[in-house]
């Protein structure tokens, strides 16, 4: 009996072939990719990785041409699926010919469920192998050793999710980036191609106004009043419950009743405790954040409105 697992890359690929297997799995060519064979409990294996999607949706070659076709017209065009990496789709083929059983093994998301199924359709086309799922959330011995023990099916609803979005994609991106490109073409006179998008495009407004919100503020004066404490020879800083006083008149008044007190009485004490985890590693999100709050960047970009 053979299963031929396929994995979402290439280095889960080899990890999920070492666990299964320890160091006894051989790495093979097939189509000149990595392919990971072994022996299980008497049954022969093989693990290939694949590059996240191998097809992607588009339309065909009839609606490439922006000026005959109006771009409304492709929002009710059903696009086609095309396989974008050929060598992977060759190499399913050729394992999928010789499968008794498929472990469709990729991440356990929408994408990855999608990933799976785009190779399970591929193999449909010359097995009749089955198909299982194996679900896990990490590459660690246990993760791997508890999902292949106990395979599923595999999560249509799932998969089509994800297909979904790579149709509305494509439909909202190829409209309206044909819309304002022709648009803006008649009046700037310019060659240029204006992308647009689900993601990017409100991800641009969101930028433009928060920026657009910054260089508009305007400052406004406050005052607050902080006095110094000290019980049993511990400091501590007080703060008066008025907050940031924006009358100055009020905040004067405040300060002038009891600047020349000496003693205060303490008429609510909170303790509280907290833990504090060692930092995390520098990703972009906190790269940016911290971009932001400590280097000061010379000279402005103008804002366009």
């Amino acid at each position: 009996m053979t299963t031929v697992v396929f994995a979402e890359k290439n280095k889960a690929a080899a990890q999920i072939a070492r666990i299964l297997n320890g160091s006894e799995t051989k790495r093979i060519s097939v189509r000149g990719l990595p392919v990971y064979e072994f022996t299980l409990r008497g049954e022969h294996w093989e693990v290939i990785g694949l590059a996240g999607h191998i097809t992607e949706y588009d339309y065909s070659e009839e609606y490439n041409d922006w000026r005959s076709v109006a771009p409304r017209t492709l929002m009710d065009v059903k696009p086609i699926k095309k396989i974008t990496k050929a060598n992977y789709a060759s190499a399913i083929t050729e394992l999928a010919r010789s499968a008794d059983r498929i472990i469709l093994a990729c991440d356990y998301d929408r994408e990855g469920e999608n990933i799976g199924f785009e190779a399970k359709d591929i193999a449909a086309k010359v097995s009749n192998a089955s198909v299982k799922r194996a679900r896990f959330s990490s590459l660690s011995s246990g993760e791997i050793d508890r999902a292949f023990n106990a395979l599923v099916e595999p999560d249509t609803n799932l998969a089509m999710s994800a297909e979904a979005r790579q149709i509305l994609d494509l439909k909202m991106g190829a409209t309206f980036t044909r819309f304002v490109t022709l648009a803006v073409r008649e009046r700037a006179r310019t060659k240029g191609v204006f992308s647009i998008g689900p993601c990017q495009t409100p991800t641009c407004g969101f930028v433009y106004e928060r920026e657009r919100s910054i260089r508009e503020f305007i400052s406004t004066d406050f005052w607050k009043i902080e006095a110094q404490f000290n019980a049993k020879g511990v400091d501590f800083l007080g703060i008066h419950r008025g907050g940031n006083i924006k009358d100055k008149d009020k905040a004067a008044s405040i300060y002038k009743t009891i600047k020349d007190c000496r003693t205060a009485i303490i008429n609510k004490k909170t303790v509280k405790q907290s833990i504090t985890n060692p930092p995390y590693p520098l990703h972009t999100t906190e790269y940016l954040k911290r971009a932001s709050n400590d280097l000061v960047f010379l000279g402005e970009i103008p804002l366009k409105r």
